[in-house]
């Protein structure tokens, strides 16, 4: 990588020849490795499912993208010789000033800060340095758990993938960032049937930034052993849940799901300016403007990529920007978008840092990075002491939401029902079908720091599609007086 960067150079050296209005280039090296076990069995990369692609990745390559005139274009290749760069220039030219001549409004970039800096994420073993054998042997401990006899029967896929990420990102400001992240997950995927097809799946994210010995550190054959109880419990012994008018507390993993889709998502400041809306969707807050109120005081739900060791951990973007925690909903108040320098140029404001791809060979978008309910002040026993009948949705198994990320479904997996102030037993299916503004409206409450937990995700958008890297999370949170449907 480098040993690449003079050529990063040479390309910014070669535009700048041409007294254009905005030139950035940015080198990236990406490395990932995928290895699963399906049903016991080992398979390097290929596994029947959207979680795997190639078994051993390897790509190299510059993205350029020129403003000029008002019109923006990128041009990207991998065939880094000096002859073919200044081809690549010449293409994201004469793109630049194609798209001016198509524009209506021209295009301009907010005015931001400039830096030459490094930046990583802080970790003792790169995964990427972690042997085949080793990485085959820690997915073995969790395909023994399923040698013990349960009154169910099991599928089971476990998915392991190893990644790095290496960046260089210059510009004709005079901005120069290097920047570093390995990252690591396990992906269970655990599918339990009983004879009549009842089944039930469960799938989690164990997936951190810090390293290969932080995830080893989770203990999560414990974890994933647990899950597999829990499950087996679900399928065999979860009953009706209640109907009507009831209070609902929902776990961290539903929350964080909530916080992501009904709130990160429409907070994207192009899916509100429509750019994205044939694509991966519109919202529901184009028709409203900063400082509308969205849910009651206590709801705050935040996006953070400063959080160490989180997968979605960045510190500057790709576009060059500082990035910093965005308060995306602050006391019920819609408070800011998720901005890139596009639509911050747009708004006249700036850039808080949200601009992503996945590789070189890609557009940066405005992305989350983990996104979360901010931890309250009430402990668990205090949020359901005085329910008089309730739900407590721990996960969820199924959710949808439409494109403007205003009406949405979430069914719960494990969930209990809640009488005279106590945990009873599992319920099967609880459905919340509520919209955005009637759900952040409802929350009475956010549990304290002690119910805080974060899930991993891969946030998919665009066209072609990027699944790019985050976090989910948050405490518990508990909805007042709402209407409980069954989702069998």
């Amino acid at each position: 990588m480098e040993k690449f960067k003079d050529l990063a150079e040479y390309a910014l050296n070669y535009a700048q020849q041409k007294s254009l209005e905005y030139t950035e280039v940015r080198l990236e090296e990406n490395k990932r490795d995928t290895v699963s076990f399906l049903n016991g069995k080992l398979h390097i990369g290929n596994l029947p499912i959207e979680l795997t692609a190639d078994a051993f990745s390897r790509k190299l390559g510059l993205n350029i993208r020129i403003l000029q005139d008002g019109g923006m274009a990128m041009a990207t290749t991998n065939n880094l010789s000096k002859e073919n760069i200044r081809k690549t220039v010449d293409n994201a030219y004469r793109g630049a000033k194609r798209n001016a001549r198509q524009r209506k409004i021209p295009m301009s970039l907010s005015k931001e800060k400039t830096y030459e800096t490094k930046w990583s994420s802080k970790y003792e073993v790169n995964p990427m340095n972690v042997s085949l054998e080793e990485r085959i042997n820690f997915l073995k401990q969790f395909v023994s758990i399923f040698d013990k006899e349960y009154p169910i029967q099991f599928f089971h896929v476990f998915v392991l993938i190893t990644e790095e990420r290496n960046s260089y990102f210059i510009n004709s400001e005079g901005t120069k960032i290097s920047g570093h992240v390995p990252r690591v997950a396990l992906i269970p995927v655990i599918i339990g049937i009983v004879a009549g097809g009842k089944n039930e799946q469960m799938m989690n994210t164990y997936a951190t930034s810090s390293g290969w010995d932080e995830l080893i550190s989770w203990d999560l054959e414990k974890k994933v052993r647990k899950n597999v109880e829990i499950l087996s419990n679900i399928i065999t012994k979860a009953k009706k849940p209640p109907e009507g008018e009831i209070d609902i507390i929902l776990g961290p993993q539903v929350s964080g799901i909530i916080s992501h889709e009904n709130c990160g998502h429409p907070h994207e400041a192009d899916r509100i300016l429509g750019r994205e809306g044939a694509q991966a969707g519109e919202s529901y807050l184009r028709e409203h403007e900063l400082g509308f109120k969205i849910g009651n005081d206590c709801v705050n739900v935040y996006d953070d990529p400063t959080i160490p060791g989180s997968y979605g951990f960045y510190l500057f973007d790709d576009e060059g920007v500082k990035t910093r925690r965005r308060e995306l909903i602050k006391n019920g108040i819609f408070n800011e978008m998720l901005q890139n320098r596009e639509t911050a140029a747009f708004f006249n404001t700036k850039s808080n840092g949200a601009a992503r791809a996945i590789s070189y060979d890609r557009e940066p978008l405005i992305r989350m990075a983990n996104t979360y309910f901010a931890p309250g002040e009430y402990s668990f026993e205090e949020m359901i002491e005085d329910i008089k009948l309730g739900v407590y949705m721990k996960s969820f198994t199924e959710w949808n939401i439409d494109d403007k990320r205003l009406e949405s479904k979430y069914v719960g997996q494990e969930a209990y029902l809640i009488e005279d102030g106590e945990v009873k037993g599992l319920v099967s299916k609880p459905t919340l079908e509520i919209s955005s503004i009637g759900l952040f409206n409802s929350i009475d409450a956010q549990g304290d720091k002690s119910s805080f937990e974060w899930e991993g995700a891969f946030c998919g958008k665009s066209e072609p599609g990027q699944g790019i890297p985050v976090w989910t999370g948050g405490p518990n949170v508990r909805l007042r007086n709402i209407k409980l449907a069954r989702g069998d």
